[in-house]
């Protein structure tokens, strides 16, 4: 699994869901860590990470190819991080239960 530097556009429905909700953390604003599962085709599922730096779309990691068991264990390993992280201001988090179910061609 490769750990690729890009930028996450698909998070921008998180970015929205977060913004809809007053009061919760938002991947747009600068120093929130976030954290994302997404579904892949196959039953895989994808985990985003990052901080905020006031984009709308925010640099992140992106592991890929994760299985249920991995793609938990990964998110699980980065929430201890973001708890113990000074840089992380307020946090957003969208788990594998959460995770949009995967759409062909999207």
């Amino acid at each position: 699994m490769t750990r690729l530097l890009l930028l996450v556009p698909f998070l921008l429905s998180a970015c929205v869901e977060g913004a809809s909700q007053p009061g919760q953390a938002r991947m747009d604003q600068v120093g929130t860590c976030f954290a994302v599962v997404t579904a892949e085709e196959g039953g895989t599922y994808a985990l985003a990470t990052g901080v905020g730096d006031g984009s709308r779309a925010p640099l992140g990691q992106r592991l890929t190819g994760l299985s249920a068991a991995g793609v938990d264990a990964a998110l699980a390993k980065e929430r201890k991080i973001m708890d113990i992280n000074p840089e992380c201001l307020a946090i957003y988090v969208k788990d594998r239960a959460q995770a949009a179910p995967f759409k062909p061609g999207l």
